[in-house]
């Protein structure tokens, strides 16, 4: 199962598959690629590793799946599980569409392709079919495709729906083959989604697809390779300039202190003028401790009126700041 599960893996990036046939439905319907879907389209370009979240219950769907695949090669020996077609008709130089149907019968005798979903879920099968159709539409594209390929074989789709209403995830799993539904998915030539719609308005948006930024915060890792190289030469000059003004203030301190013993109050030469500053003491009126302990502590109508009357907008304009971490190296 592990190699099966890392084979789907390895073929997200640079693949658009069955799990993918929702966002090519709403490609097609809308006609441009929804934001939505642009994390998974970093990773099919390769601009994002693909996350690999799992939890008990994804655990135990992987689980059933393997036992029901077990329970049918019992039967049938030439079952297979998880083979990857390759669609030839909707690949294009962008993206490749392909599909891991979780169970595939090819029955060369009667010239017949079966294709199964496997889905653990809680709903009626009824509404798996109805939540999934857009998977299984997928399914019956490629596998309608390889059916013609091998010599015009018949292509059946079925839903394989594992009834999960009554499991307690967290006690021993078990398998229980009367818990299993295998219904015949038809789709009396309705056309679910628009598949070369989809993949063309895909393939224009990865063309140029070429940066990918999630959240207000990025890892410098995800920038492009030319911005990165831009930003190592700054951040290089950025550490010179810091090293050269702590230079300078070490040297004016060694250099104050040297005037203030010699009694010397100033030196003076073509390139430079240096004058010692004696310690002083400035006196200001602090208006804003002033203001909140003598007249909003005292008078917040007054206050409230006065900030009102007095208050100023000021524009500023926007910047950025980089600042150096102190472990950073060349």
């Amino acid at each position: 199962m592990e190699q099966y599960k890392q084979d789907i893996i390895n073929t997200r990036k640079g693949c658009l598959g069955g799990s993918d046939a929702k966002l090519l439905q709403q490609v097609a319907l809308w006609g441009k690629v929804p934001q939505s879907a642009y994390k998974r389209l970093a990773v099919c370009k390769g601009l994002i590793e693909q996350e690999n979240i799992t939890n008990k219950v994804m655990e135990y769907g992987d689980f059933i799946e393997q036992s029901i695949f077990e329970h049918l090669s019992e039967v049938d020996k030439r079952y297979q599980s998880n083979p990857c077609l390759v669609s030839k008709k909707y690949s294009t130089k962008e993206v490749k569409i392909i599909d891991h149907v979780d169970f595939l019968l090819q029955d060369d005798e009667n010239k017949v392709l079966n294709l199964y979903e496997c889905k653990a879920s809680r709903y009626s099968t009824s509404q798996v079919r109805n939540i999934y159709e857009c998977q299984l539409y997928h399914h019956f594209l490629l596998g309608s495709e390889l059916a013609k390929e091998l010599g015009n074989y018949k292509v059946n789709v079925f839903l394989c729906h594992y009834d999960t209403s009554d499991v307690d995830f967290d006690a021993q799993w078990e398998f229980n083959p009367d818990k299993i539904t295998i219904r015949k998915v038809r789709f009396n030539n309705k056309q679910v989604f628009d598949m070369a719609k989809a993949v063309a308005i895909v393939s224009d948006f990865l063309a140029d697809f070429n940066e990918y930024y999630e959240g207000d915060e990025i890892d410098a890792a995800y920038l492009p390779e030319k911005v990165k190289n831009e930003f190592n030469a700054i951040t290089n000059v950025l550490k010179e300039i810091k090293e050269r003004e702590q230079k300078v203030n070490d040297f004016k301190d060694k250099l104050y202190s040297f005037l203030q013993e010699k009694g010397i109050r100033s030196i003076k030469s073509d390139a430079f003028n240096i004058t010692l500053v004696n310690p002083s003491e400035s006196v200001s009126v602090d208006y804003k401790k002033l203001f909140e302990q003598e007249i909003e502590a005292q008078h917040k109508v007054k206050a409230k009126r006065l900030k009102e009357k007095y208050k100023k907008s000021t524009q500023k304009k926007g910047f950025v700041t980089i600042k150096l971490k102190d472990n950073c190296k060349d």
